[in-house]
């Protein structure tokens, strides 16, 4: 779908992904041909080296290029990429602006950014009270023997403790599509749903949700409870696809490292600088 609408079917020649991980979608996108060449690019070496390993075991290692070190030192070069991906990663880095504007900086032309199920709900899943009040509700309903073991109410962990377990989880996930929305005027955002699943899942027993023909049961209802509550708008879609093109008008308007000029008071300067131009003062 993204190369059939977004590319016009053309074969990427060159494509980069920011914060690749196993990389299993773009050994996938090699595989079909969709894409010449990879550039991977991840903190980590694990789930690199797997990738690597994948593509020579497929016969196309020599179509990946490792990189290994933070996102924010990857060496892209302007004008390069007919793709870039984040493939559920872009809610670990930041500052999120200045990644996005590297990013678009490397595309070409008629380049792309996908975010591919990215998370875009709330700040180390800090969930609003009233949409976690309404998963704990159903989690008492749920079988015991399909709840986890430890604890009889559905708990979430805190911001600190997300933050301890990893530092890069979901910082700033919820100005995911403000930020992008006001960066790339050519933009589509393609909701996933999410939002009641990924909060009830916290507290399933995944062995028995898996290996029971209860478990599976629930599982399809949990899904199907999710997608009701998003349509009627009672829930937020949590997880979506998002493609961005190019956006030239970055070179006249950069953004300025540590300012985000989404906020009111970025906002208000700009709308005050436009009247008084108009009025020549």
């Amino acid at each position: 779908m993204v190369f059939s609408r977004y590319l016009n079917g053309k074969r990427v020649q060159r494509a980069a992904s920011l914060g690749a991980g196993r990389a299993e979608t773009e050994i996938a996108l090699l595989e079909l041909g969709a894409v010449e060449h990879f550039d991977l690019f991840d903190v980590s070496s694990v789930g690199i080296e797997y990738a690597k390993s994948r593509a020579e075991e497929k016969g196309f290692g020599h179509k990946v290029t490792c990189h290994v070190g933070p996102i924010s030192c990857a060496d892209l070069n302007e004008n390069t990429y007919d793709l870039i991906t984040f493939v559920a990663s872009l809610h670990h880095m930041e500052p999120l602006a200045e990644t996005l504007e590297r990013a678009n900086r490397a595309l070409t032309q008629r380049g792309i950014i996908w975010c591919a199920n990215e998370y875009i709900g709330p700040d180390r899943f800090d969930y609003p009270a009233a949409h976690a009040a309404i998963a704990k509700s159903f989690f008492q309903q749920i079988p015991p023997g399909l709840r986890n073991h430890w604890h009889r109410e559905l708990q979430f962990p805190t911001p600190q403790e997300v933050a301890e377990v990893d530092p890069t989880e979901a910082p700033c996930s919820s100005k995911i599509e403000p930020t992008m929305r006001h960066m790339f005027p050519a933009l589509e955002i393609m909701p996933l749903y999410g939002a009641f699943a990924f909060m009830v899942f916290w507290g399933l027993n995944h062995d028995a949700l898996y290996e029971t023909p209860e478990g599976t049961e629930l599982t399809r209802f949990i899904l199907g409870m999710d997608k009701a509550l998003t349509d009627a708008g009672i829930l937020p879609t949590y997880f979506a696809h998002i493609i961005a093109r190019k956006n030239d008008a970055f070179r006249q308007r950069a953004l300025r490292p540590g300012r985000d000029q989404s906020t009111l008071l970025y906002r208000y300067a700009r709308r005050t600088t436009s009247i008084l131009r108009r009025l020549k003062i």
